[in-house]
């Protein structure tokens, strides 16, 4: 028996757009108390993933990365900390404003209608993970969710994506082929994840990943559009009329 792929999604610019922490990363970037350097290449996208990306759910780690990763942008410990605070307080205020990305409705509910299992791996929390997918109604298309709570390790690691295929595994009585499984990522590190699970990527350019950086990364398919992703020739005898 042959089993539709297994396609694993990022969160944040491939399934929901990301206005909440743009405008608070614009919001805090005005704000010359805070002294910033070497912003000049540095998109709102890039600081709001950078602050993301340090948050813990522990107050220590938390600290710890964001005085390590944000040290050469805000030279003063105490700005820094200053920052992460207001920057956590703020940008969920604003998360009301989010939905999911242009033409993705039209693909999962094709995807789903076939059988495809597909999975949400992403290094936000499970918090805000949770609050989408009731906000959204994530769970009509989606199998499985696995965010940076649920392993110890987060993106490029190879570890939330294979707690997805064990979870996948298990609840679906699923036969794994790691050459049936592909990951959508709209940044290198998601590329790179892929790699190291040794499964299938896609590098999606509408998400906020610059096009070099991810053709750079090597995907196994890079993608304009996700509603391209229905032309995949690997897919399409999947997708019935």
């Amino acid at each position: 028996m042959t089993f539709p792929p297994i396609i694993l999604f990022d969160f944040d610019g491939v399934i929901i757009t990301q206005k909440s922490l743009e405008y608070t990363a614009l919001h805090y970037l005005r704000k010359k108390f805070y002294k910033w350097q070497n912003t000049k290449n540095l998109r709102l996208i890039d600081l709001a993933r950078l602050f993301e990306e340090s948050d813990s759910k522990n107050k220590l780690v938390a600290f710890y990365r964001i005085n390590k990763v944000f040290q050469h942008i805000i030279p003063s410990i105490l700005r820094r900390n200053m920052f992460f605070f207001k920057f956590r307080r703020m940008y969920p205020k604003y998360e009301k404003y989010e939905s999911l990305k242009p033409n993705l409705k039209e693909v999962l509910i094709k995807l789903k209608k076939n059988n495809f299992i597909l999975g949400i791996v992403s290094n936000t929390s499970k918090r805000r993970l949770d609050l989408f997918r009731q906000k959204l109604n994530l769970n009509k298309y989606f199998s499985l969710y696995v965010s940076r709570d649920d392993t110890p390790f987060r993106k490029p690691s190879p570890y939330p994506i294979m707690i997805a295929l064990n979870k996948i595994k298990k609840n679906h009585n699923y036969s794994i082929n790691k050459k049936n499984v592909y990951y959508v990522g709209d940044l290198p590190a998601d590329i790179e994840c892929a790699k190291n699970a040794q499964i299938k990527s896609i590098a999606l350019l509408s998400g906020h990943g610059t096009n070099k950086g991810l053709e750079n990364s090597g995907p196994t398919l890079l993608l304009q559009d996700i509603k391209k992703i229905l032309e995949i020739k690997e897919f399409k005898k999947f997708l019935l009329d």
